[in-house]
């Protein structure tokens, strides 16, 4: 059995799980999609419950891996690169008509009724974007962008938790708005170092 198999399974399984959740899609219904007899889904996952903790992490590899990307041009300021970052956000939301497609945010919803291994696996992706997101508040706080007395770690929660806020209400409002209210507030309100 080949691992391009497996990655047809995980695919297959995301695209499942962005479409209508963790519990709403059926193990048959994956495997139909990936065209993978059962018998080969076995070989590699021991249960729909496996096969999810591998979508969480292969979608929050692909996640860190944009975000270490975008947050690490040393062209722009640490304050610039995490604006564009949220500025890009914005624009793909726009871009994909408020159809949102990322699946760790989504599984974050239904977190309570996953099983602990999910739960762990979920949140191991966000701590994976805090400790990206915080290393760029350092490098703020150094270059004297950000106010040194804020704590990375604590900003970088914040952060992350008010932008899948402001996502979900310019999902159902169809409107960038909220994206650009956050901004606003962030930006040139919370992080401005003062004076």
């Amino acid at each position: 059995m080949s691992s391009e198999t497996k990655q047809k399974i995980i695919k297959a399984a995301s695209a499942a799980m962005v479409a209508k959740s963790y519990n709403g899609c059926g193990l048959n219904e994956i495997l139909k999609e990936a065209g993978v007899p059962k018998g080969s889904f076995y070989h590699f996952f021991k249960s729909k419950e496996e096969l999810g903790i591998a979508v969480v992490e292969c979608s929050s590899d692909n996640a860190v891996q944009m975000l270490r990307e975008r947050l690490s041009d040393r062209s722009m300021t640490p304050v610039a690169r995490l604006r564009a970052y949220f500025e890009w956000a914005r624009e793909h939301l726009k871009a994909a008509g408020f159809r949102r497609e990322c699946l760790i945010p989504k599984l974050a919803l239904e977190v309570g009724a996953l099983s602990p291994p999910m739960q762990a696996a979920v949140r191991c992706g966000w701590d994976q974007w805090r400790s990206i997101i915080a290393q760029c508040v350092r490098e703020g706080q150094e270059a004297g962008e950000i106010d040194p007395n804020q704590d990375a770690e604590k900003l970088s929660d914040f952060m992350i938790s008010a932008f899948e806020g402001v996502l979900i209400r310019a999902q159902v409002n169809n409107d960038v708005k909220p994206i650009d209210e956050f901004l606003h507030f962030v930006f040139e309100l919370l992080i401005a170092k003062r004076t």
